[in-house]
């Protein structure tokens, strides 16, 4: 075959997939299965340069005016909150999976669950019900709430940004269909991605802007797929991960492209003092595995693989044979996706990534994040929570989770909190342990008896639980100094780190 056959041939390849990530994503694995553990990383890729040019060819095609999406008030009965021994459990009308809750001011936020077109709020200590919306789309995010403000996408289309003492309607917008991902609140203003995309194919999704009050447009990027789990803000950064695997980072004042990484990255990141943590892909003959990466924050480059292990968790063959892939089409077809994620979506992309690919599963996808705390780096991998060294990568302690991983499907246990110098984490089977974060070793266990898939949020001395089934669970644990975590990710900003 000549070359320039087989340039064409490639270059429709790219073409026909809608997706030059994908095509790159093949060599990525292919020189990732060659290194190892503590290895630089030497097979990732950097596009910065490419997606600066890709914005500038473009930027006239991104779109800045939205239709506003609609919001009218909704009562909750009281029959749906009941008292439990050590809290409340507030059971809402969609049993649909719920996302974190957030606590703000002492009010409880919360979606109404995946079907559901409803949000509220809630008194954080007696469960009662302040205020409820409904909402013309359905699939609520988790929320986020700075300077009394609440903003949370929904699945289907919109952003939208509420008073949070009154749900008076501020500001929304129809972005796309699906939104997947958890805004994020920063120095005041309001990141999130939505699907749209640019003319020459090669990205499906675009990072916005906007400012917290007003809803005005601030800047816009195109991206190659849909962010993970949420973006992050620290240290006058924006940083993402998109379910691409691609590293991005952004200036926040103007969405200047810092940085643009392709390294199959598999969790957001956090950032710690003057270095990234995240986690990758990292296949090995043929095995599906994952790592833990290490690199400098402010070049993104030397990305060191500190720890790895076997992930079917991230294996798309066996997620496809899963419980959560009949549930994640169940839940899609409820939302009007009966044939699972449109094509907007780029679902094909994420599930090539982190072996997940209906809306439902990516919308709740949290993966291994790191958490950091009491100097060392915690995370949930599959069925398994870690405690390791942050430079040498050096196993402290491990703990394995009940339940059989492959034919249940995703992850077993969320992503680690911290709060009053302990480790909480919450599981599938119905558990919320409380753990010694230099040990493992449980110091108190919650057993809740509904499925989590979503990190709880801990503030004074309560724990509060969105679970897979539509309920919300809180556990007062009487203890103060438990406190600190507000919502996925520990704050508005996601930044992964206890206390700020």
């Amino acid at each position: 075959m000549t070359e320039n056959r087989k340039g064409f041939i490639m270059k429709r390849i790219v073409r026909n997939s809608g997706m030059l990530t994908a095509a790159l994503t093949i060599i990525l694995s292919a020189t990732l299965s060659a290194q190892s553990p503590g290895d630089i990383d030497s097979s990732s890729v950097d596009v910065t340069e490419k997606v600066i040019a890709m914005n500038n060819e473009h930027a006239k095609a991104i779109p800045t005016t939205w239709n506003e999406g609609k919001v009218s008030e909704l009562k909750l009965s009281t029959k749906a909150i009941k008292k439990r021994t050590n809290g409340f459990e507030i059971a809402l009308p969609s049993n649909a999976p719920v996302p974190t809750p957030t606590i703000y001011d002492g009010e409880l936020y919360s979606s109404g669950g995946f079907h559901s077109k409803e949000f509220f709020c809630f008194d954080g200590e007696t469960g009662k019900v302040i205020w409820g919306v409904s909402l013309n789309d359905d699939g609520p995010s988790s929320a986020v709430v700075e300077e009394n403000v609440v903003v949370f996408n929904t699945e289907s289309c919109t952003i939208f940004a509420l008073d949070a003492q009154t749900g008076k309607h501020l500001w929304s917008w129809w972005l796309g269909d699906p939104l997947m991902s958890t805004p994020t609140i920063y120095d005041g203003k309001v990141y999130t991605s939505y699907p749209r995309s640019s003319p020459d194919g090669s990205a499906s999704h675009i990072m916005a802007c906007f400012e917290l009050q007003t809803g005005k447009v601030i800047w816009q990027k195109w991206i190659d797929s849909d962010v993970m789990s949420a973006p992050v803000g620290t240290d006058g950064v924006i940083f993402a991960t998109t379910f691409a695997g691609t590293l991005y980072k952004f200036d926040p004042t103007n969405g200047e492209i810092l940085s643009a990484i392709q390294n199959r990255s598999t969790s957001a990141p956090v950032i710690v003092n003057n270095q990234i943590y995240f986690t990758q892909r990292a296949d090995r003959d043929g095995t599906v595995r994952e790592a833990i990466a290490r690199a400098d924050k402010t070049s993104v480059s030397g990305i060191v693989r500190l720890n790895e292990k076997d992930a079917i968790y991230l294996d798309k063959k066996v997620q496809e044979d899963s419980e959560y892939k009949a549930k994640g089409m169940s839940l899609d077809a409820g939302n009007g996706f009966s044939g699972g994620a449109p094509s907007t979506a780029n679902a094909a992309v994420a599930a090539d990534n982190i072996g997940q690919g209906n809306v439902s599963t990516l919308q709740s996808f949290q993966g291994s994040r790191i958490l950091y705390a009491d100097g060392r780096n915690f995370n949930t991998m599959g069925d398994e929570i870690i405690c390791t060294d942050p430079e040498s990568g050096d196993v402290v302690w491990s703990k394995k989770l009940s339940g059989e991983l492959e034919s249940t499907g995703g992850f077993l246990g969320t992503s680690p909190l911290t709060a009053g110098n302990e480790i909480i984490v919450a599981t599938y089977s119905g558990e919320v342990r409380r753990m010694s974060s230099d040990s493992g070793e449980v110091i108190e266990a919650y057993h809740i008896q509904h499925p989590v898939r979503s990190q709880p949020a801990v503030m004074n001395g309560r724990i509060y639980v969105g679970t897979d089934d539509g309920k919300i669970i809180c556990i007062d644990t009487k203890e103060d100094h438990l406190t600190g975590w507000s919502t996925w990710g520990g704050n508005s900003a996601h930044t992964g780190i206890g206390g700020e």
